[in-house]
């Protein structure tokens, strides 16, 4: 029988399958018979599954196969105008090879062979685009997304984080509003000094999230800020940081 070569390996196509039934078993008055039924179409998921049968000259079963085809296959053109035809084709390919013929290197048909082939490149080319979007965001991520920001916008956002709780629902909300702006004022009162205090005395584990956000862009707002503006900022990242202590008894 007739091979092709399939990445280096050789594949007898189902044509060539049928020819060998046909020379092979049996006569022109009395072969052996391939028979095919549709065992499940969805028409409109454009789906079907096709079953395949060899049977000897008493009609008794020597091979079968199964074949599963949608037109929508991305990796099949023929699907797109004849998947059914496809689904019976490999079908009967599955059926000679169940019943020995051209199984020299593989069960499956060529067509079946090449598709999988086709989608398993597929799904590596997309694999490595994946990684590749992912070194890109990676990468992005690390630049400093305070890039253009002012030293109080960046204030602003470290305010955000030393006030994240769980807490804050509903009428709450405006609470923290009004704690975020206490801290970015400079002329608080005692009390509300207190109440700041007290805030991160119960939300220790900001102290660490302030710092996993801080470490990252810290040399690069020295470098971007004019030096009065990097100072201030270091005295209120201080400042927040101080918070978190308990006080000395």
């Amino acid at each position: 029988m007739k091979k092709i070569k399939i990445k280096g390996k050789d594949y007898v196509e189902v044509h060539e399958r049928v020819t060998y039934l046909r020379e092979n078993f049996g006569d022109k008055d009395n072969m052996f018979g391939i028979s095919t039924k549709v065992i499940e179409w969805n028409k409109e998921a454009k789906e079907v599954i096709i079953q395949a049968w060899i049977t000897d000259q008493t009609g008794r079963i020597v091979g079968s196969g199964i074949a599963h085809e949608w037109q929508d296959d991305p990796n099949s053109f023929v699907n797109a105008t004849s998947y059914v035809e496809n689904c019976e084709t490999s079908a009967i390919g599955r059926a000679l090879a169940a019943f020995g013929i051209g199984i020299e290197d593989a069960y499956a048909s060529a067509n079946e062979v090449k598709a999988a082939i086709k989608k398993q490149e597929s799904k590596s080319e997309k694999k490595s685009q994946n990684k590749t979007d992912d070194l890109i965001d990676q990468m992005e991520s690390n630049i400093p997304e305070d890039n253009k920001l002012s030293v109080n916008d960046i204030k602003m956002k470290l305010c955000e984080i030393f006030a994240e709780s769980t807490h804050w629902t509903g009428s709450m909300a405006d609470q923290k509003s009004e704690m975020i702006e206490n801290i970015i004022r400079e002329d608080t009162t005692d009390m509300e000094e207190f109440d700041i205090k007290d805030f991160a005395l119960t939300n220790q584990q900001n102290k660490a999230k302030l710092k996993k956000y801080c470490e990252p862009f810290i040399k690069h707002w020295q470098e971007a800020l004019p030096k009065n503006e990097y100072d201030e900022l270091v005295q209120f990242m201080t400042y927040l940081n101080k918070k978190f202590e308990e006080e000395a008894v």
